[in-house]
Parts: structure tokens; C-alpha cells; sequence
């Protein structure tokens, strides 16, 4: 299925437009929700909500909910838990990794320290799980339970595959849907749920949320190398440097000759760029078309998200999420 003939030309403001109140309304509950009895964990809450980011995760599970109907209040509180569970995630990535910015900012475990970011992230865990319990809906539950325990799990595995060279594409790839798609596959697939649908339709939105969750992720490892610090939020090349091998690094490699293999084995070991230069890096990844090849990969994925929404009623919902992929794909931050 090709996408839309708009799709190209919708920003993401113009995607996010008919969800646009609903978004807002899970904003509110999202902050509303960060506060503790404990000040340490409110500060940390606030922080993070005032950093922001697309609020992509919610926007996906109120675009599939409305893509069948109105919205229900549960979907509302639902959009904030995968937001909390998200950026909880984020909280525990930066202290494993030891980064020290996140989105433009000083990261949560440079600020206030490992010991409190790691609770605080736990706390944030447990304060989504408290609000999907309100809901009393067991399916719900299910949904959220597994998908924490695949993305727990993800860290685990990429945890064992620190500094490996010898990764596979197929290895990387079942990384990158735990740690990622599984998060955007719920998110639609909870949208549909809420929405009172079938299971052949939940399981469509579910699949489309995974394929595109992969799109973005794979997107996502190639402008760790391609985009700028400023436009980034981060430094770039922080992949590399904290061991990490992804996807354009597993093209790299599979092309380029032994000495240049000796030359990534170098930063890998010694964890920055002091003998082999970023920018003699950068030469290869253009050399060998890497990038060009991941965005293949990228838009494989994108092709069959498409594929997921061929049944579903037109409306501009379906239009937003048929207009997603080209604008992930093609993202520069």
C-alpha cells in the first residue's frame, strides 16, 4: 500500500491536529500524576514533563482509539500511563548508559544522581501501573504487563551485547522491538481495545504500531551518526561510544575492509573518538551508502504499517496515522 499523496507534506503539528484536545487533556493528567509525597521524585517528575518530546506514544494510542469512534475517558488515562512507562524508560536508560543529556538538557542521573534517578524511575513504573489498575480491565493489564517485561528484558539482552562486533542484523532487530516497538504496538493496539474492537482489528493496530515503533528506532540509530548535537539533543556518536552496535554500524561492517573493521573495534575499545577520528568515521558510513541502506530497511517497515490500515474507515485519523511513516522515516530529530 502506497502512503497517502498528503502524507509527504503533513508536519507533525498537522498530524497531531485531530487529537489535538485529547492530547492536551492527557498533558494535564500526565502532569497532574507526577506529584509524590516526595519531593525528590516530584522535582524529577516536573523536570521530565517540562522537557517534553512529541508525546508520540499517546498521540498514537488517541489516533487508533479515534480512528473507531470518540474518545473515552479511559483513553485519556491511558495516555498518560504509556507516557509514564516511556519516560521511565528513559530515566533507567540514562543512568545504565551514563548519559549525560537528554533532549537538549542535563539528564535526570547528572542532575540528581544514579541512586535517586533509578527510584524515581521505579516510582514512575508503579504511579502507571496504579492508574491503568483504575481502570479494572484485565485485557488492559495484560497488555501493559507484557509489554514491561519485553522492555526490561530488552535491556537486558542489549546489556550482554555491549561491545560485540560480531551482532546480527536479525539479533539487532529483536532489540529494537523490545526496547521500542512493542511500546508503539501497544499504544495502538490499547487505542483499539478502548475502542471496543475486535481482536483481528486490535491485533492490525497492534501490528502497525510495531512496524512503525522499528521505523522510528532504526531512524532513530542512524542519525545517532548523521544529525548534529544541537539538532539531536545529545551528542552524536553516543551509541558508539557507550558499545553499542546498531544498525548502520551492522551494514558498515558487513562492507568495509579488515583495516577499516580495526578502526571501529578501536573506538569500541576505547569508548571514544581519540584514535580514529568522528569525522574519518562519518567518511565511511557515507562511503559504503549506509545510510542510504538503513533508510531502506526504515521504509520496508513504514510499507507494511500501511498495509495494517487498508481496511479501516477513512477518516482523518486514519489520514494521520497513514501519514506517519513518511514523516518517521524522513525525521531529522
Amino acid at each position: 500500500m502506497k502512503s497517502a499523496d498528503t502524507s509527504s507534506i503533513l508536519s507533525w503539528q498537522e498530524i497531531l491536529e485531530p487529537v489535538r484536545p485529547e492530547l492536551e487533556r492527557v498533558e494535564h493528567r500526565f502532569r497532574a500524576e507526577l506529584v509524590s509525597s516526595v519531593p525528590e521524585v516530584t522535582a524529577i517528575g516536573q523536570y521530565l514533563q517540562v522537557s517534553g518530546g512529541k508525546r508520540l506514544r499517546p498521540a498514537l494510542l488517541l489516533l487508533a482509539a479515534k480512528t473507531f469512534g470518540e474518545v473515552r475517558p479511559a483513553a485519556i488515562t491511558l495516555g498518560a500511563v504509556v507516557e509514564m512507562i516511556h519516560t521511565a524508560t528513559l530515566v533507567h536508560d540514562d543512568v545504565i548508559d551514563g548519559a549525560d543529556r537528554r533532549r537538549g538538557r542535563p539528564s535526570t542521573n547528572s542532575r540528581w544522581g544514579n541512586h535517586t534517578s533509578v527510584l524515581a524511575g521505579d516510582w514512575l513504573y508503579m504511579q502507571a501501573f496504579r492508574l491503568a489498575l483504575q481502570e479494572r480491565n484485565f485485557h488492559v493489564l495484560d497488555i501493559l504487563i507484557e509489554l514491561t517485561q519485553m522492555m526490561v528484558e530488552g535491556e537486558l539482552i542489549q546489556w550482554g551485547m555491549i561491545g560485540r562486533l560480531d551482532l546480527t542484523e536479525a539479533e539487532h532487530l529483536d532489540l529494537v522491538y523490545r526496547k521500542t516497538a512493542c511500546l508503539f504496538g501497544a499504544c495502538t493496539r490499547l487505542g483499539a481495545v478502548l475502542a471496543g474492537q475486535d481482536s483481528q482489528t486490535e491485533e492490525l493496530m497492534a501490528e502497525y504500531g510495531r512496524n512503525l515503533g522499528m521505523a522510528f528506532q532504526l531512524v532513530d540509530d542512524l542519525l545517532d551518526f548523521t544529525a548534529s548535537e544541537e539538532v539531536l539533543g545529545k551528542p552524536v556518536g553516543s551509541d558508539l561510544r557507550e558499545g553499542k552496535i546498531t544498525l548502520p554500524l551492522i551494514y558498515l561492517l558487513d562492507r568495509c575492509t579488515a583495516q577499516e573493521q580495526a578502526k571501529i573495534a578501536k573506538v569500541m575499545e576505547e569508548r571514544a573518538f581519540q584514535s580514529v577520528a568522528w569525522e574519518d568515521l562519518l567518511d565511511l558510513i557515507r562511503r559504503y551508502k549506509t545510510p542510504e541502506r538503513v533508510k531502506q530497511r526504515a521504509r520496508l517497515y513504514s510499507q507494511e504499517a500501511l498495509q495494517c490500515l487498508e481496511t479501516l474507515p477513512d477518516s482523518s485519523n486514519k489520514r494521520a496515522l497513514l501519514a506517519l511513516p513518511d514523516l518517521i522515516v524522513d525525521r531529522q530529530n
